[in-house]
């Protein structure tokens, strides 16, 4: 009997070593003119993504080196300012801060901002991207943190898997806890983007600069969403469930870039983890349609905790 009771004893110790995982600490700087709902809403989606893609000391050295430094510094490791659109809104801590994105990336103490259009609130549509932006620009820091990425993602990865891949993760969870689906939408409309340069110069959706700047605009990277679908899509074939396909391109990719020595080029990391080069995922891009959209949207089921479980 004393034997049994030493074992619990044990399995109980063990079990609450295992739970008590530092996590990576959020400071929370939101300005008082913020409605209350948002705010609320704000936390809410904090806990979920946090849940649901977790950065903490386990996720690999360097975050937990990352982590120690900043929690010795400042007790904390980032930033998250958010406020409804007006001049200045920290100008104690920050300056002349505008629009919703990581700001710093190229320091080794990156910060969220979250620019709140007040005309957003006009709209049901545009309001539910004030809550989405939230979970697309936490999904960048996942990336960096997966990745090992100091300066920003997209100067060591392309851009549509850097924005496409937030752009659609974001749609999912609009999808799911809002049940509005506002990819669909947004790829449909024409002006968003242009299939042709999608499909024949996916090549000049690799980079913010080169992405088309006039006709077929990259539109809430619509363009890149698409491309992203049809990698997801082409993953299927290989006999992956959508949540396996999804997994790849939202998270175990970013484990390979961090396998790369700073400054390699991602396409090694894009073959390691797709199994396909990308010349030659390029050229089964090249056969897509607009009309293909209908056959390449996340199904109307997927969760996120589908794919990050």
């Amino acid at each position: 009997m004393r034997k049994i009771f030493i074992v619990l004893i044990t399995l109980i110790f063990y079990s609450t070593s295992v739970v008590a995982v530092e996590k990576f600490k959020f400071k929370y700087n939101l300005h008082e003119n913020l409605p209350k709902k948002w705010v609320t809403e704000f936390k809410n989606i904090m806990n979920i993504v946090q849940e649901v893609m977790p950065i903490n000391e386990n996720t690999n050295d360097w975050v937990k080196n990352n982590m120690k430094l900043t929690n010795m510094k400042q007790g904390y490791n980032m930033d998250i300012y958010a406020w409804k659109s007006t001049k200045n809104p920290f100008p104690e801590k920050r300056i002349n801060m505008k629009y919703s994105g990581i700001e710093g990336c190229n320091s080794p103490e990156p910060w969220m901002q979250l620019d709140i259009f007040p005309q957003d609130w006009t709209s049901s549509i545009n309001k539910i991207r004030t809550y989405t932006v939230i979970v697309h620009e936490y999904f960048h820091v996942y990336q960096r943190a997966l990745s090992h990425r100091v300066g920003c993602l997209s100067n060591n990865s392309a851009k549509w898997l850097v924005e496409g891949g937030a752009k659609v993760l974001e749609e999912i969870y609009s999808r799911q806890y809002y049940k509005k689906d506002l990819l669909k939408s947004d790829i449909q409309e024409r002006k968003r983007w242009s299939i042709k340069k999608v499909t024949k110069e996916p090549n000049l959706y690799e980079q913010h600069k080169t992405s088309p700047q006039k006709n077929g605009f990259d539109s809430n990277y619509a363009g890149s969403a698409f491309i992203l679908l049809a990698l997801v899509n082409e993953l299927k074939k290989n006999n992956l469930s959508e949540e396996e396909a999804f997994e790849l391109v939202f998270r175990e990719f970013w484990i390979q870039r961090a396998k790369q020595p700073s400054g390699w080029n991602w396409q090694t990391s894009f073959k390691n983890t797709f199994g396909m080069t990308l010349d030659e995922f390029y050229e089964k891009l090249s056969k897509y349609k607009r009309k293909d959209l209908k056959k390449i949207l996340p199904s109307k089921t997927l969760m996120i905790q589908d794919i990050f479980s």
